[in-house]
């Protein structure tokens, strides 16, 4: 298989997560796009309101175990302005692929399009758009798979584990198997109403401890009462009031992950991540994706392939994206 005039091995996971983007469309990620999802919004962008973006990121080559730990359960930040972008030593080649859509209302060639313009700034090039612009590139050193769109969500950090390219999604995988309690999920994902409701419930008929009302304290029901003690582990301030206690909320959130080509190409499934990002609004201000999804990538920008000490939390301008020509909306 050749890719941008490069030869690619014939590695299974490589052939199927590329073969689209080496079609001769812009991209062909467009062909990806959700049906577009109309709502009602209270507030449009360019009102004057200010919107609460957060940052989690993580250099995972640069990290021990502890280290990862500790510098995302360091406390939540909410600086006054965002960093200076460092300046990019070298550029970086990278092809685009997808990882989990969820609804949305911008299509998924626009948002790979805004996602691309950020990380130019920090010296990363798509490769696709180099060899249309008569510049093919001598490698290709990345591939970056991005998840994006509305979701349920509790704590908008990036995964404390070590990601690998066959250990996809949001969450690990150790969560997915349905062989273990409903209880030990992903503390960052949080529970949703149902889970609360049922939770409470469930304390009830132990015999009390966990449900409102109840006279037993936290012991009644360990699991469950884990669950809770993590969901809300490190979360305070401004934070934790937007987030609500115990239950998830809506967010809209862009998760860009980063593996090299070469660690894809031989390790296969356990290639490792290199660095990510995961950036989130919550969902309650009547805000579309649209709306918000400038302003998300350009307060994150200084946080491609760096670590934050804690989750950081800007308040910005929205930055609303016009599907078509993309364009930021004066304020």
């Amino acid at each position: 298989m050749t890719l941008l005039g490069h030869k690619v091995s014939k590695n299974p996971w490589i052939k199927l997560s590329l073969g689209v983007i080496a079609a001769p469309a812009r991209l062909t990620l467009a062909a990806l796009a959700l049906p577009w999802i109309t709502g009602c919004a209270s507030k449009k962008a360019g009102s004057g309101e200010l919107v609460p973006v957060s940052v989690s990121a993580a250099n995972y080559s640069q990290l021990s175990d502890e280290q990862l730990y500790s510098e995302l359960n360091a406390p939540v930040a909410a600086p006054s302005e965002a960093p200076a972008a460092r300046q990019p030593a070298v550029t970086h080649h990278y092809l685009l692929v997808p990882g989990e859509v969820y609804p949305n209302d911008v299509p998924a060639d626009t948002v790979y399009r805004e996602v691309e313009a950020v990380l130019e700034k920090r010296g990363y090039f798509n490769a696709e758009f180099e060899k249309r612009a008569g510049r093919v590139p001598g490698t290709i050193d990345y591939l970056l798979r991005i998840h994006y769109g509305r979701r349920l969500w509790l704590n908008p950090t990036v995964r404390p584990d070590r990601i690998t390219w066959g250990n996809d999604g949001l969450v690990a995988d150790r969560y997915k198997t349905g062989l273990i309690s409903e209880w030990s999920r992903d503390p960052r994902e949080g529970l949703s109403g149902d889970d609360v409701m049922g939770a409470n419930r469930l304390a009830a008929a132990l015999g009390g401890g966990f449900g409102m009302g109840s006279k037993g304290g936290r012991g009644a029901n360990p699991p469950v009462s884990l669950a809770y003690e993590q969901a809300n582990m490190g979360i305070t301030g401004p934070l934790k009031e937007k987030m609500g206690a115990i239950a998830s909320s809506d967010y809209f959130l862009v998760v860009v992950e980063a593996f090299r080509f070469d660690d894809v190409d031989a390790m296969d499934k356990k290639a490792p991540c290199v660095w990510a990002v995961f950036i989130a609004v919550p969902a309650d201000g009547g805000q579309r994706f649209s709306d918000v999804l400038r302003a998300m990538l350009q307060a994150a920008t200084p946080y491609f392939e760096e670590t934050t000490h804690g989750l950081q939390i800007y308040e910005v301008p929205p930055g609303r994206v016009i599907i078509g020509n993309p364009k930021e909306v004066p304020q």
